[in-house]
């Protein structure tokens, strides 16, 4: 087990958290001309000189998206309030017409939150045609901006959701069901706004970055039905067994205003494309083969875990001269890793492939399927799920060494203060004296409990709320042992 290796693993991952810091992500795509009072969104021109600005905002990476926009815009801005997780609140501003509100602690919605998101629904429904509206999105957005629709309660809207997350719904099936019990989610943020022009600056927390799923597409168009939500409920087995307020909502349908497409722009700002980018550089300059396999990773944690393995086996393999880099490419696009990618087999130097230390890269977010009453989150999860199954495989691993680090660009795993974990190849062989069931822990959905007995729990990621979130990080080093 090497230190050196943990060390660049956690300098690997802070690099691609640093490339998306959205202060940064900000000045890349806001301009403002304070003479001829132009502001430029790429290249894009709002002319505001007789314009009131309004700035709404909510998700994990907001409160520096909208420090930046404060420092951009300054007295231009009329009115803004800005949802924070909480816990997160580390800015006065200096605009006294700006105001941010903490809430959703844990990443889940409550009446702190649900207060926020009323006073958002009072600025928008006020604002006239000779306003601008900026809206400032990232994830988390969902769990900030929770304004149920009709008589549905949020500790009934919560629940559903709850359920559905345990039972291993993925974000884009979460993100639709809230959208159909909610006031704002679903394009009604920008509906309600109107005659106001609404610019939305958007940071991708979701595969594929769809602005319809992004913290629930506030400010996009809603293609959804109401049977997309009946179905999704009825394959999780909770359909028959939801609120009568829910059955209601449900069975009225979506009654609003038509979209006003001509009034609404949605710019992507940033996403986990960015971050690997900064990942793959960094672990260039700590002297890694980067290899970028996907960045559009999502599953379940289990399966999941035993295609990694799959994967760190072939790699060894052909480091060990079993096959040819023909066969490495047939093999990679067998595995069932979303995305996955063999066309690095093009650009890389073979000869470094077969001399250097390999860092394959991944990113996406993937789903845990909930049976235990443990704490963790699904990046702990896959930490240790994969460190188990390649315990069980060490004779496809000899002359080599392995880690793999998962953790969430937001700094937050689950409802735990860890951002992800450490895995490695001897973590099993490592707790034959040590009072720790590594089968116990993750039967019980308990990798949290596993982390920070571990080792006085140096194979946690901490890093506290990074005021971003593009998803989650996946790193495997395939050391060689000298």
């Amino acid at each position: 087990m090497s230190k050196s290796v943990i060390c660049d693993l956690l300098q690997i991952f802070k690099s691609s958290v640093s490339a998306v810091l959205p202060e940064n992500l900000i000045r890349n795509s806001i301009k403002y001309c304070p003479i001829n009072k132009q502001l430029f969104v790429f290249e894009e021109i709002y002319n505001i000189a007789e314009r009131n600005v309004y700035v709404v905002g909510f998700g994990k990476a907001v409160q520096n998206m909208a420090i930046e926009i404060e420092n951009i815009l300054g007295s231009k801005i009329k009115h803004g309030i800005v949802s924070i997780p909480a816990g997160s609140c580390s800015h006065k501003s200096v605009n006294k017409n700006m105001s941010y509100y903490e809430g959703a602690r844990n990443n889940l919605p409550d009446t702190n939150a649900e207060k926020t998101a009323s006073k958002v629904n009072d600025i928008v429904t006020k604002l006239n045609k000779n306003d601008l509206l900026l809206v400032l999105i990232s994830g988390g957005g969902s769990a900030l901006l929770p304004l149920p629709k009709g008589s549905i309660t949020l500790e009934e809207k919560t629940k559903l959701i709850q359920d559905l997350g345990n039972s291993g719904a993925d974000i884009s099936e979460l993100n639709t069901v809230r959208k159909s019990i909610s006031d704002l989610k679903g394009g009604q943020l920008a509906i309600k706004a109107q005659p106001a022009e609404v610019v939305s600056l958007i940071l991708s927390d979701i595969v594929g970055d769809p602005l319809d799923l992004i913290a629930s597409g506030p400010t996009t168009e809603n293609h959804d039905s109401p049977l997309k939500t009946l179905d999704i409920l009825k394959k999780y087995n909770l359909l028959n067994n939801l609120p009568e307020s829910v059955n209601t909502v449900l069975k009225n349908g979506y009654v609003s205003q038509p979209f006003p497409k001509a009034n609404v722009q949605n710019y992507i700002i940033g996403s986990n494309k960015l971050s690997i980018a900064a990942a793959l550089n960094e672990a260039k300059n700590l002297n890694y083969l980067p290899v970028e396999l996907s960045n559009v990773v999502i599953g379940n944690v289990t399966a999941l875990a035993n295609q990694y393995s799959q994967l760190t086996k072939i790699f060894c393999e052909y480091l060990n001269g079993n096959f040819n880099i023909n066969a490495l490419r047939t093999k990679i696009e067998k595995l069932k890793i979303p995305g996955i990618k063999s066309n690095f087999i093009d650009n890389i130097n073979q000869i470094s492939l077969k001399y250097k230390d390999v860092c394959l890269i991944l990113g996406g977010e993937t789903t845990v399927e909930v049976k235990g009453t443990g704490k963790g989150g699904r990046n702990q999860q896959l930490a240790l799920e994969f460190s188990n199954i390649i315990h069980n495989m060490k004779g496809h691993f000899k002359g080599f060494d392995i880690y793999i680090l998962s953790a969430g660009t937001d700094g937050i795993d689950g409802p735990t203060d860890a951002a992800g974990a450490i895995g490695h190849l001897d973590l099993v062989t490592n707790l034959k004296n040590l009072d720790i069931d590594i089968n116990q822990s993750l039967n019980n959905n308990d990798s949290y409990n596993f982390f920070k007995k571990y080792k006085n729990g140096d194979f946690h990621i901490k890093t506290g709320h990074t005021n971003t979130n593009v998803m989650d990080i996946h790193l495997i080093v395939i050391k060689r042992i000298k």
